[in-house]
């Protein structure tokens, strides 16, 4: 039902058509910013704001410390990259933990926290559109994150330095912490908007990523021992020879039970550790031939969650070297099906969804509420 308009006397404007501008879709950069620079000074005003930044960067700093010391105390300058390789991976990866436990905390009771306060109304009767007050919240959620990313750089650069990281390796890594921290913001601020209490929506959240990151790998795991499937498999091993000496590479053909795991591998796609390993670089197939190779964690988690993913291919079960007689060259190679694609896309299916919903439980007026709800 279209929106009835009113004519004033003296041919003054309607309030119908003053009021289209300020509908629930309107956006103008000067409301934006508005509603962005209130939630920051709200947060700036808090003490604890500065002690929580105090405490990250010290922490971060002691824990890449004391990862190098060790091999500084004994002055193994030649180990020092591959050392150096090993704790960037690992210290990114908390990185990563760590602002998936900050971010929900700022941004899941971001919309019911001022309902509970009585602010929310008077947003919400200014002339403010509800797209609006929901950008503005999620770009103040955004930017406070990359406070505590930023503040994370001065210790994680200068291992990546040391282990000879590449940098569009290290901005890789950045730019999947920049997206999940953006949609994780997102997914909060839904959850404030349909939750009563701000507790609900921040528990809601911490339960979100926790299933993510945690229970979904466990079930994904599991699922091994459901999904076996009887397949002749051909493996061809390295013998050598006691004629010539030389090694051959000779085939055996078994029925096994192979457990098929690449058919669950969609409870992976978006685990945050798995996309932030897939901005790694991948390993050579035989990378303990070279030596200029550095082996972390994040390559290894890529290789593994490739490998599971094509689980069931031939060349997986090839374990000679080229140039020995008998190797199979009708062999394919194994195809690369990356899962960022499918993952990233379900993130942020998730934090669109979300402030859909955070901009439609916002527009005004407001059909139905909750009891004990607050207004102002």
């Amino acid at each position: 039902m279209s929106t009835p308009t009113t004519t004033p006397p003296h041919g003054g404007p309607s309030v119908g058509r003053s009021r289209a501008l300020n509908g629930t879709l309107s956006l103008r950069p000067r409301g934006l910013w508005l509603v962005t620079s209130l939630e920051l000074r709200q947060r700036l005003r808090s003490v604890r704001w500065y002690v929580a930044l105090v405490v990250w960067t010290l922490v971060l700093l002691a824990i890449g410390a004391l990862g190098l010391a060790p091999t500084l105390y004994t002055a193994q300058w030649e180990g020092l990259e591959p050392v150096a390789a090993m704790i960037f991976s690992l210290q990114i990866v908390l990185v990563l933990f760590a602002m998936l436990l900050v971010v929900p905390a700022l941004s899941a009771g971001s919309i019911n926290g001022d309902r509970s306060a009585g602010t929310l109304a008077t947003l919400q009767a200014s002339l403010l559109s509800p797209l609006e007050i929901v950008l503005g919240k999620l770009l103040a959620g955004f930017l406070t994150g990359l406070v505590f990313l930023l503040l994370a750089l001065p210790s994680v650069v200068p291992i990546a330095i040391l282990g000879g990281i590449g940098p569009l390796y290290f901005l890789r890594t950045v730019v999947v912490i920049v997206l999940l921290t953006l949609c994780v913001t997102a997914v909060g601020l839904g959850l404030s908007a349909v939750t009563q209490r701000q507790l609900g929506s921040v528990v809601l959240a911490y339960v979100i990523v926790f299933g993510v990151t945690v229970v979904l790998p466990i079930a994904w795991g599991s699922s091994a021992i459901f999904l076996q499937q009887e397949r002749e498999v051909t493996r061809y091993y390295s013998s050598s020879s006691d004629v010539t000496g030389s090694g051959e590479c000779v085939a055996e053909t078994a029925t096994v039970d192979t457990s098929r795991i690449d058919l669950s591998l969609p409870l992976l796609w978006g685990n945050p550790v798995v996309l932030l390993a897939e901005a790694a670089p991948p390993m050579p197939e035989r990378y303990w031939a070279d030596e200029s190779e550095n082996l972390d964690v994040l390559r290894m988690v890529r290789t593994g969650v490739h490998t599971a993913a094509t689980v069931a291919h031939p060349a997986h079960a090839n374990h000679c070297d080229p140039d020995e007689a008998g190797y199979p060259e009708d062999l394919a190679e194994v195809p690369n099906r990356p899962v960022w694609p499918m993952g990233l896309g379900l993130w942020l299916i998730g934090g669109g969804t979300s402030l859909a919903v955070a901009v439609w439980r916002l527009a005004v007026p407001i059909r139905r509420l909750g009891a004990g709800t607050r207004i102002a």
